[in-house]
Parts: C-alpha cells; structure tokens; sequence
C-alpha cells in the first residue's frame, strides 16, 4: 500500500487557495508575452467560469448526503490538477462539495507538474491523466484507493475520440475536430450535471470499507 511523503501534503492547498491561484494566474496573465502560455491562458479562464458556476448550482444527492454522512474515518481527499484542465474545472468542484458534508474529510489539491512522482504512482492506462484524486487515511497517509480521471461513460467517449484524432494528419483539421470534440465532452457535463461523478465517487468509497 503506497503512502504520500508528509512533503506533498505541506504543499498541498485548500480549495479556496486553488481559486486564488487561478484568478491570480489570470490576472497576472496578460503582462506575459510567451505565446505558449496564450491556450492555456484561455482555457483556464474558461475553467474559472466553469468552476464558479458549479459552485453555485451543483446539487448533492440525498444518496450522496446518505453516505457522506456514513463515513467515520478521517481522510484526506488529495486532487492531482492543473488550472488549465477542463475536465478538473467540472470535477473538482463536485469533490469540494462531498467533502464539505463530512468534517472528517479535507480535501487538499496538488499540481501535477509539480509532483511529477505522485503523478507517476497513478497513471491511467499509461497516461498522466487529471484531475484524479486519491483517497488517504488520515494518520497515516496511506492510500486507499484513487478516483479518476472522469466519469467511466465519458472516459470511453474520449478514449475512442482520441484514438481517432490520432488518424488525423493535417494539422487544421486535426484543430477543428479537437475542438469539437471538447466542446461535446463539455456538453457532456453540462447534461450529466455531476450525477456521474458523486454515483462512481460514491461507488470507489464502497470498496474502501470505510
């Protein structure tokens, strides 16, 4: 059972802090001229919105306050992101929400680049993929279990869409369906209103026997 050196917790920040960092990240922004910050710029203004909006409207289920309530161990939830990240903009905020409703869960969140060996110690399928968040025993800081990086259904639809993409030589339209294709996976979210996310969360939690 793997374990996260007492380091990365102390650089780990709270959620509020995560949103500082992105409104300073933007506010700072546009005094920089490298043009390979100029995507991810964009992107993680998007995910502020994102963000804030789910915030305000994301409803927790009466099965996700059932069992939120049900758990008696303390834990840490430890959230692998990055800002620019569209599909940590949707997640994150859902988790933030669970973790509220129990006050033996914190819920601490870390960038991936900058601990790259956490990141290692959990790929999917190979692939440095976020936002995953794992599950730790407080005292200890073992890991018991890991969810992420998106719900199961959309995980299937970017995988196949991915390898599709692949094909794709010319570099426009290579662009072109890239965007469409996050622009479904958005849409995406939007219907599924974080249902998916609290049901398959809920369903790892299960397995750990808290």
């Amino acid at each position: 059972m793997r374990t996260i050196d007492q380091n990365v917790l102390d650089q780990s920040i709270g959620y509020d802090e995560y949103h500082a960092f992105i409104e300073k990240f933007l506010s700072q922004s546009h005094y920089l001229a490298l043009k390979s910050i100029e995507t991810d710029t964009h992107n993680t203004r998007l995910n502020l919105i994102r963000m804030e909006r789910l915030d305000k409207t994301a409803r927790m289920t009466a099965q996700t306050r059932l069992q939120m309530a049900a758990i008696r161990k303390p834990m840490i939830w430890l959230s692998i992101t990055e800002a620019w990240c569209g599909d940590a903009a949707q997640i994150l905020p859902t988790i933030q929400k669970m973790a509220a409703l129990n006050d033996k869960i914190q819920h601490r969140l870390i960038f991936r680049e900058q601990q790259p060996a956490v990141m290692d110690a959990f790929l999917t399928k190979g692939t440095r993929s976020i936002p995953l968040t794992l599950f730790l025993e407080k005292d200890s800081s073992k890991v018991l279990g890991h969810w992420g990086p998106r719900p199961i259904e959309l995980q299937h639809f970017v995988l196949e869409n991915l390898k599709q993409l692949d094909t794709i030589p010319d570099e426009h339209e290579h662009k072109l369906r890239f965007n469409e294709f996050q622009t479904k996976v958005q849409r995406w979210y939007a219907k599924d209103k974080t249902y998916s996310t609290q049901k398959e969360f809920l369903e790892t939690l299960k397995k750990i026997n808290l």
